[in-house]
């Protein structure tokens, strides 16, 4: 009787987590969120750009990057919704949410790497945030690509 009990909590804990795992995220209680384009949350608090080109220390270098950095995140919100907007379905939308979290992730791996050979040194965040700003600016084209193709073939 006791292997019973144990098997059936066994297959009940099993079907609780499936159950779980099959409820796409965010939904509660029978209740879809509402997607909504995508918007990047940088994890640092930005500091300022000062000093003069070629005189910079590396706080204020990583500063200006991290400046760079927040006015491309500008862009490539503003194109994200522009998309969004012009894409009609459900999947498409969530096509280029599951997208922008991919890249997001890419975005920092990459840069983490790339910075990886300054671990530890002062120029490891220099190099960090002036990645992120450069694989930013490449994305902004990018995004700008797929926005004319988007909407020059009626979306």
């Amino acid at each position: 009787m006791h292997q019973r009990l144990s098997s059936f909590a066994i297959l009940a804990v099993t079907a609780s987590v499936a159950l779980a795992a099959s409820t796409p995220a965010g939904a509660s209680g029978g209740h879809i969120a509402k997607l909504a384009p995508p918007v990047i949350h940088e994890p640092f608090t930005p500091m300022p750009c000062s000093g003069k080109p070629g005189n910079r220390s590396t706080l204020q270098e990583e500063g200006c990057a991290e400046q760079q950095i927040l006015h491309s995140d500008t862009q490539i919100d503003a194109l994200n919704q522009k998309i969004f907007n012009a894409l009609h379905t459900t999947s498409a939308r969530r096509d280029l949410l599951a997208g922008h979290r991919a890249w997001l992730a890419y975005r920092k791996s990459y840069c983490l790497s790339v910075s990886d050979v300054f671990q530890g040194g002062t120029l490891a965040g220099v190099v960090d945030a002036d990645c992120v700003a450069t694989v930013n600016g490449q994305h902004v084209t990018n995004l700008k690509t797929f926005l004319k193709d988007l909407t020059s073939n009626g979306g």
